[in-house]
């Protein structure tokens, strides 16, 4: 998952971070402490050679005051420049220039015995002006070869110093940096990850908001990962949400209709029959001319038309009980077929229309209310009528769904069909092309049939006109169920 992903990664970060940097401190530390016991060891040899030097240029001033000082006697540092050189000898061991400095060694070593001849030999003796001489040219040797490897190694210790120290300032200004920037390297980093779960949440949270304000229109876009499949949950519910408050609104409207309806039927239901009867009693009784005649039918007519418009708008407001039972759907629709082929709709014009039966004699029964059922082939086979021209035709097919343990009723018509943008409006209430349509028809006739377990279709064919597709189960679905 992608935020978990994330945190891991930032944690892995943050964990990278202090090790490498605790690593190099330690390495740092290390390194700062080896040169530091060089530049250390650099003074020492240093000052051991200007030592061995002092003690050569003493024990000269001694040999050249032999004989005037009572304490030269005994040997001057002896000891102390051998001591001196053994220290050398122990820096300089397995360096370049040990052979030289064990050469140097030599030298001192019979310096030092010219030395101990003469202060052993008797002051102003001729041999003692030798050796005291000799003594003196080695040591005014030694000290000019001392004095050369310290002119020579004393620029190289200069250059190494320096080398050292710039090395040591530079680490101090990377751990410097380290201590300055890596707190603020750690604060953005912990901001882009905060950011990268906060940002989410408050799309989220805004969406939310918005959504409790009343805006079903808003969606949340640009999200990934596990707030991405929460966005499109979220989306999703907000889309379901808009269809169910639509269908409140829808089931609202129509629960005021069908209270007005049912408050307008009964005002105007025995008035509009009084009326009626009596205008049929007046064309029985009175002796009136034809053109009055007609005028006096077509108001019949159409008190009769607005009978029918309140008997549908109540049987929508109000529908009866179903009374289930089990039927054959092959007997109903022959029924209805027969009432179709009767029709004055079906029977005019001068080539007739026809109805091809495809029924399937195999058909299981399924429990259903025979009068609903023949009210909705009855709407629809109505409705296919008025959309075939003279000479077109019907087809009413059954089968069964073994799949779905439903019977399927598809009635097809060779009319022109049904515009894309009115499909998914025909099974609304008062819906209709026709002129004189009330709308209910379909709708009422979809109510039947989703009140039986089943559903209803309608399609365009390719070859034209449209074809309703009848679903019901055997067994009516429990409500209780369903739910």
């Amino acid at each position: 998952r992608t935020m978990k992903k994330q945190i891991v990664l930032g944690l892995a970060i943050f964990a990278l971070m202090f090790f490498f940097g605790g690593l190099y401190i330690i390495t740092t530390t290390e390194t700062t402490i080896y040169d530091l016991h060089r530049l250390a060891q650099l003074h020492r040899t240093t000052a051991i050679r200007k030592d061995l030097l002092l003690s050569i240029e003493k024990n000269q001033n001694d040999i050249i005051l032999r004989g005037t000082n009572p304490m030269a006697e005994s040997l001057p540092g002896d000891n102390r420049l051998m001591e001196t050189m053994n220290k050398c000898l122990v820096c300089h061991r397995s360096s370049s220039s040990g052979e030289k400095i064990a050469r140097l060694q030599g030298q001192i070593e019979k310096y030092q015995e010219l030395m101990s001849d003469v202060f052993t030999s008797p002051p102003r003796s001729a041999v003692s002006n030798r050796k005291a001489k000799a003594a003196l040219e080695m040591g005014d040797e030694i000290i000019g070869k001392i004095e050369q490897i310290i002119a020579v190694t004393s620029a190289n210790f200069n250059n190494q110093e320096r080398e050292i120290l710039r090395r040591i300032d530079q680490r101090k200004n990377i751990l410097f940096m380290l201590v300055v920037i890596g707190p603020f390297f750690a604060i953005g980093l912990a901001f882009i990850l905060v950011r990268g779960l906060t940002r989410p949440v408050k799309s989220l949270l805004d969406a939310t908001r918005r959504l409790k304000a009343g805006d079903l229109e808003h969606r949340i876009m640009g999200l990934r990962g596990e707030f991405g499949e929460v966005a499109n949950s979220f989306n999703e519910m907000v889309a379901s949400l808009k269809k169910q408050m639509q269908e409140l609104q829808r089931t609202e409207q129509l629960r005021v209709c069908g209270e007005m309806a049912a408050g307008i039927v009964h005002e105007i239901r025995n008035p509009l029959a009084g009326m009626k009867v009596s205008i049929e009693v007046l064309l029985t009784e009175l002796d009136i001319e034809e053109r009055d005649r007609d005028v006096l039918v077509k108001v019949v007519d159409q008190i009769k038309h607005v009978e029918l418009l309140m008997k549908n708008l109540l049987n929508y407001a109000r529908p009866v009980a179903a009374e289930p039972v089990s039927v054959n759907v092959n007997k109903i629709l022959e029924k209805t077929i027969y009432f179709i082929e009767k029709h004055p709709s079906f029977v005019s014009g001068e080539a007739r229309r026809q109805v091809i039966k495809e029924l399937d004699h195999q058909l299981p029964e399924i429990v259903a209310d025979p009068q609903q059922l023949q009210q909705v082939f009855f709407n629809i086979l109505l409705n296919s009528v008025d959309a075939i021209s003279e000479g077109g035709k019907i087809t009413v097919a059954t089968r069964y769904d073994q799949k779905i343990e439903a019977v399927a009723v598809d009635l097809r018509d060779t009319g022109t069909g049904i515009p894309g943008d009115l499909m998914e409006k025909i099974f609304q209430p008062f819906f209709t092309t026709k002129g004189k349509g009330t709308g209910l028809g379909l709708a009422i006739s979809k109510r039947i049939i989703e009140e039986h377990g089943g559903s209803i279709r309608v399609a365009n064919q390719v070859s034209g006109g449209v074809v309703f597709t009848i679903t019901l189960p055997l067994k009516p679905q429990d409500k209780g169920e369903a739910t």
